[in-house]
């Protein structure tokens, strides 16, 4: 079985429900409110090794009390931890408002995951092996997953961006990556349709070329995290060798179980 190396952002959210999303200027009250794991690195990393992925995740902490928590749940999830790097700071931060829909918003503080850099790949340059895939998102500075992409060329690995949270100035990313994955959304801006792209598409499954694989009618919780599930399965289920149709219907399936429940993830039992 081939390695998945997930480099990106560690995000402790603070998710808030409520019956609808404000407008502009108005002020409501909250029906509920938890403190979850994640950030769209650590989710991904989270739910590769959850699908039996071998995972290392490559990633940067703050030396806030939360930091040790994080550490300890990824761990017990079956994350190698062992690129996982502690900077001065808080650990990165996200405010998350889910409706009565499930439909979601997200603010996002950097923190720690500002300060991943370069060298952080290079340390993988002995490492990472021809057929593991590098997984990467954009919630890290963009010259890091550039570097991790051109990485992964180098190496003979596969390369997977990930491209959210969206920006326009990655065509370059683009070019290097031997997987795209978007959702459709994602696929209206990239303006590519050829056989690196995978397609999330919501209640409807998800593509890749001429494969569709359906999702299963679900009542949406929260959509939080769905994405990420469904790309961090992907990357595991590639790895172990799976066929592009069992790969989406996998990647599927955990997204979709990802919506029955609020947040991105839950803490390990016991952290």
């Amino acid at each position: 079985m081939s390695s998945v190396f997930v480099i990106g952002s560690t995000n402790v959210d603070t998710v808030l429900t409520v019956h609808r999303h404000p407008e502009v200027g108005e002020t409501l009250t909250a029906t509920g409110v938890s403190v979850r794991p994640g950030g769209k690195g650590a989710n991904q990393a989270a739910a590769c090794a959850s699908a039996g992925g071998s995972t290392v995740f490559v990633t940067r902490v703050g030396d806030d009390p939360l930091a040790d928590r994080y550490r300890r749940h990824l761990v017990a999830r079956g994350v190698d931890d062992s690129q996982l790097g502690v900077v001065p700071g808080p650990t990165g931060q996200a405010s998350i408002v889910v409706d009565d829909r499930g439909e979601n918003t997200i603010i996002v503080v950097p923190g720690a995951n500002a300060a991943l850099d370069v060298s952080a790949v290079a340390a993988l340059e002995e490492v990472v092996q021809a057929g593991d895939i590098v997984s990467l998102q954009l919630e890290v500075p963009v010259d890091v997953v550039r570097a991790a992409l051109e990485l992964a060329r180098r190496r003979g690995a596969i390369g997977m961006l990930n491209p959210s949270p969206w920006r326009d100035d990655i065509a370059d990313l683009i070019d290097l990556a031997d997987i795209v994955v978007v959702n459709e959304a994602e696929a209206a801006q990239l303006g590519l349709d050829d056989d690196r792209v995978v397609r999330t598409l919501g209640a409807d499954g998800a593509s890749w070329g001429d494969v569709h694989v359906p999702a299963p009618r679900i009542e949406a919780v929260d959509t939080t995290g769905a994405g990420d599930a469904f790309t961090g399965t992907l990357a595991a289920s590639l790895a172990q060798g799976l066929d592009r149709a069992a790969a989406l219907t996998a990647a599927v399936a955990a997204a979709s179980e990802a919506c029955l429940e609020p947040g991105a993830q839950r803490w390990a039992p016991g952290v």
